[in-house]
């Protein structure tokens, strides 16, 4: 059975998974935007209209607190798994480039790359070792 390699550094490249993670969140704080703004149209500006009251307008303010506070807590734990997601391509990517940067330096032909099951760019590591085990 062959010995599971685990993560030990989840940032491997820091422009393209924190770009990744930061356009993801932007996304979702426009999301939550749009989606604030067509509740409040649709459904509480009739009902504050229509059941005007001391009682309401609290509830309203309460609900509206919780829903802002939930949704950044669930915009900005999706935008820190993104890091880990982005891990899948990042990983495979800065492996690629290492060991075909080691080969280039050594004028030696690179070892068989190797990825992690689940890990992005599978086909790309074997068309690449196909391609040196007929060329070198």
């Amino acid at each position: 059975m062959k010995k599971r390699v685990m993560r030990r550094q989840y940032v491997i490249n820091k422009k393209l998974q924190l770009g990744l993670a930061i356009r993801f969140f932007l996304c979702m704080c426009l999301v939550a935007l749009a989606t604030g703004w067509a509740v409040y149209y649709a459904v509480w500006k009739t009902v504050l209209v229509e059941f005007h009251g001391v009682h309401l307008s609290r509830l309203y303010l309460a609900i509206s607190q919780r829903l802002v506070l939930y949704g950044l807590g669930a915009i900005f734990s999706l935008s820190v798994l993104s890091i880990f997601f982005s891990h899948k391509i990042a990983g495979p990517i800065y492996k690629i480039t290492r060991v075909l940067d080691q080969s280039a330096r050594e004028g030696k032909r690179p070892p068989e790359i190797r990825l992690r099951r689940g890990d992005a760019f599978q086909e790309f590591a074997e068309t690449l070792n196909r391609f040196f085990k007929k060329v070198c």
